[in-house]
Order: structure tokens, then C-alpha cells, then sequence
């Protein structure tokens, strides 16, 4: 495998990210919704704010030949509002009302709220590419950035059976929550989630 590197995302890179991410999660995007792949691509660059340099995230992007081999995003605050105006009449007109309203309320399922400082929104990494190590790279190189922060744990939300969870496992995640959600289940096909914590300081914890 030619050397991978991780880079703090650029503006640059959109598109290639937002074109990872619908085909890592299409089976999500595309679960009771009258789009294909290529319209939820063109959905979300019209809608998506993903900037570099927002202070309420880490992002950063694995890159292979400068060609985007992985991502991951951290939340590690509030997001602010964004100033990016959302075409919703063009994309209604385009893809119908009720193609836009579902898929904006499974995204909108799909954001996790909990109380840990730090939480992953999503980390994912191309198809052809997975199990090189690319995913560990991702996840200790964030880890790193946060502690460099002064940053005290970080959690993340696991659907159903997803193998991925033997990777956080040995990353040192913890199983804290199940989750058995009616309401992501009918719209986005995975009604069983596994919320997942990792402490950086445990001892610390445990003397206070």
C-alpha cells in the first residue's frame, strides 16, 4: 500500500468527503428514500457546511496519492449556525418535498446528542482501502490531537452488529449505553445502537 497520510481537512476536499461518506453509508442514506446515490450526493453539497478551521470540530482526512482515503469528524462543541443559505425551494423542486424532508430528518436522527465533551459524527474510510489500518490511523491520530488540547474522553455511537467495534474496543472504547431506537430503525434500517466512551484519564477519575 502506497503511504498514507492524515492532513487537518481542507475546503479543498468537500466533495471527495461528501461522496466517501454517502457511498460508506448509502445502505442509511438511501433506506426508504426515493434517491440514488448520485442525488444524495448533489443533495448534500448543496446543503452540507463543512468548513476547515471551525473551532467546534476536528477533521481531518487519510489521503493516498492526494486521492482521500478516510475521514474522520470529531464535535467538540455547540456548532454554531451556519451562514450557508440551503436552497431548499430548488432542491424541492428538483427531488420532490418529501425525498428532501426524510432525508433531512435522518440526518437529523442521526445526530447523536450526549454528554461527553467530545463525540465522533462519523469516520469512515474508502471501501477498496478498508483493513490496512487506515480506520486505527484516523482514530489515533484525532485521539492525539485531542489530548493535545487538554481534552478528557471521547464517545461514539455504533449501529447494530458493525465490526467496527472491535476496532474502538482495542482503541480502548467502552460499551457505556444500548440503544434500541423504533424510530431509526424504520427510517434508517439499524434500530440497535451501542454507545461507546473512551477516558484518557482513568486513573484521574478514580481519585476524585
Amino acid at each position: 500500500m502506497d503511504h498514507i497520510t492524515v492532513e487537518e481537512y481542507q475546503n479543498k476536499d468537500f466533495e471527495s468527503v461528501v461522496a466517501l461518506l454517502v457511498h460508506s453509508f448509502k445502505s442509511k442514506f438511501c433506506h426508504r428514500q426515493n434517491l440514488s446515490v448520485h442525488d444524495i450526493k448533489d443533495i448534500l453539497y448543496a446543503s452540507w457546511d463543512l468548513k476547515n478551521g471551525d473551532p467546534a470540530y476536528l477533521h481531518f482526512v487519510a489521503k493516498q496519492n492526494q486521492n482521500i482515503a478516510g475521514v474522520i469528524l470529531i464535535r467538540c462543541s455547540k456548532k454554531e449556525k451556519g451562514n450557508k443559505r440551503i436552497p431548499i425551494i430548488s432542491l424541492c423542486q428538483r427531488y420532490g418535498v418529501i425525498n428532501i424532508v426524510l432525508l433531512f430528518f435522518k440526518m437529523l436522527l442521526l445526530d447523536v446528542n450526549t454528554p461527553n465533551e467530545c463525540y465522533i459524527e462519523h469516520i469512515a474510510v474508502n471501501e477498496a482501502l478498508r483493513g490496512k489500518g487506515i480506520g486505527m490511523l484516523l482514530l489515533q491520530h484525532a485521539e492525539q490531537a485531542l489530548l493535545d488540547r487538554g481534552y478528557t474522553s471521547w464517545s461514539l455511537a455504533v449501529a447494530g452488529e458493525n465490526s467496527a467495534k472491535h476496532l474502538y474496543s482495542r482503541l480502548g472504547f467502552k460499551e457505556i449505553k444500548k440503544i434500541k431506537s423504533p424510530l431509526k430503525g424504520f427510517f434508517v434500517g439499524t434500530f440497535q445502537w451501542t454507545i461507546m466512551q473512551k477516558d484518557f484519564y482513568p486513573e484521574l477519575e478514580r481519585t476524585h
